[in-house]
């Protein structure tokens, strides 16, 4: 029985031309870097349907099914990841197209790179610990972006959770939590990279209006309906971005290819 007949999650191979089309891949778009877009795909259909070895992340230099000015990062990985793996896939992608690099060695810079993107955010958690008044240390792991003077950390859910609260349910901010300062969002680095774009959507509308003035009776639901548009609209997003694109072809790139 061919399964894909009735399970629309399943590639669609175009007989004549051995092609694949790409359906129920794509989760959410994060925007734009370096001209290309960012896309958060399902990672386990990727590998399920596409490619068993596909794991954190891939550009249209080293995967022949990643379509043309497209980063794809898997919606798996945590979002303390989420970063580097951009950083990484923009570089390997740049000096493949470029530069000529053999996968491997393009590779290797990637992971260069990340290495000194994490020491650089080592020593920037090392100054925010030295500031911190919370009665524990080691509660931040990574600097994610500053929003309209808002600052977003990556925090050790695990510990805030152990030593804080135990009913820090992966996300919050300091007009919720008496322990996070006022002017900080924190994530939990135990949750998933695609989870954390909607907890993002909530926690940034709940804490705008909690500053306002509106109680968390009235913040709370607001900002869950704000969370909910945003589901629905990455859900349209990714289907009518799956419909415009042409047939993939399957495979890997040792070299890139300049278009």
């Amino acid at each position: 029985m061919n399964k894909c007949k009735n399970n629309e999650s399943c590639r669609r191979l175009d007989g004549a031309s051995g092609r694949l089309r790409l359906q129920g891949i794509y989760r959410v778009r994060l925007g734009e870097r370096q001209g290309q877009r960012i896309w958060l795909v399902d990672g386990a259909r990727v590998a399920r349907y596409i490619y068993p070895a596909f794991i954190m992340g891939g550009n249209d230099q080293r995967y022949r099914f990643n379509p043309d000015d497209e980063v794809w990062i898997d919606n798996r990985i945590g979002i303390d990841e989420l970063e580097y793996t951009i950083a990484h896939e923009l570089i390997e992608r740049k000096l493949m197209r470029e530069r000529g690099y053999s996968y491997g060695r393009a590779h290797e810079a990637g992971l260069a790179l990340e290495q000194r993107m994490r020491k650089r955010d080592e020593m920037r958690v090392l100054r925010r610990e030295k500031t911190s008044a919370l009665p524990v240390g080691g509660v931040y792991r990574s600097f994610l972006r500053t929003r309209k003077g808002v600052k977003i950390w990556i925090v050790d859910g695990p510990k805030v959770r152990r030593h804080l609260d135990g009913d820090f349910c992966f996300a919050g901010h300091g007009y919720k939590y008496d322990f996070i300062p006022r002017d900080e969002i924190w994530l939990d680095s135990a949750m998933s990279v695609e989870q954390a774009h909607f907890a993002l959507v909530h926690e940034y509308a709940e804490r705008l209006m909690s500053e306002k003035g509106l109680g968390y009776d009235v913040a709370y639901p607001q900002s869950l309906a704000l969370e909910m548009e945003e589901r629905e609209r990455q859900e349209l997003l990714s289907l009518r971005h799956e419909l415009k694109l042409d047939p993939v072809r399957y495979g890997v790139r040792e070299r890139g290819v300049r278009r």
